[in-house]
Parts: C-alpha cells; sequence; structure tokens
C-alpha cells in the first residue's frame, strides 16, 4: 500500500511540475490583428504557433513593429543578400496563359514516382 501511495505522490508531482514548465504560446491573435495579416504569415503552420517563417524572424527581431516585412525585406535583415539579375526575367506582354494540369501516362507517372522516392533533395 506504502509502495503504490508512493508511485501515485511521484507520479502527481511530477504531473505539477510537468504543468509549470510548460509555457503558453507567444502568438497572440492581437499580433495577427496589428499587423493585418494571416498568422501563417509569420509562422509554418497556418494557424500561429511554433516555428516562425523567415518574415516572422524578421517581424520579431525587428521588435514587432506594425507591418510585417517582405519577404526580400525580411531576408536582408536576417542578413541575407540575394544576388539577381534583372536581366535573367523577362515580363510578358499580356495575359499569360494558366499551366495545364500534368497529363501522364501509367508508365511516366511509374518512371516519375521511382525518380521522386530516388531523389535526396536540394
Amino acid at each position: 500500500m506504502k509502495r503504490l501511495l508512493l508511485i501515485l505522490l511521484l507520479v502527481m508531482t511530477a504531473t505539477a511540475l510537468a504543468l509549470a514548465v510548460v509555457r503558453p504560446s507567444q502568438a497572440l491573435p492581437e499580433y495577427s490583428a496589428q499587423t493585418a495579416e494571416p498568422c501563417a504569415t509569420c509562422h509554418v503552420g497556418p494557424s500561429g504557433g511554433g516555428l516562425r517563417t523567415p518574415r516572422g524572424q524578421a517581424w520579431v527581431g525587428s521588435g514587432r513593429p506594425g507591418v510585417v516585412p517582405g519577404l526580400t525585406d525580411a531576408l536582408a535583415l536576417l542578413g541575407v543578400r540575394l544576388k539577381v539579375n534583372a536581366k535573367d526575367y523577362v515580363a510578358e506582354a499580356g495575359p499569360v496563359k494558366p499551366a495545364e494540369p500534368l497529363r501522364l501516362r501509367t508508365i511516366e507517372a511509374q518512371k516519375m514516382r521511382q525518380w521522386l522516392r530516388a531523389y535526396e533533395g536540394n
């Protein structure tokens, strides 16, 4: 009986410590209202909280101003320097035709799946 009480006491103490250590999330809906941006602008998860995107990291690092920086500005604030040659990009005249859905024959789809499974990433 004493052993059972001791185990129960240890479990209750561990639970109380775990609850005391857990910190509430720092992501607040007020931030979304303040910046007029959805939570997914600053967080990887669309509902907010957890890991931040580069824009979210730059926003917090800037002291949480009223505006979340754009991606290129955020990257610059984080120390990322992009080298882009404007000549490599051409503006299309007129509307751009929407992309058509990818259509593969079964054998092509199987080859594509095999290639994707073997692909090790960037």
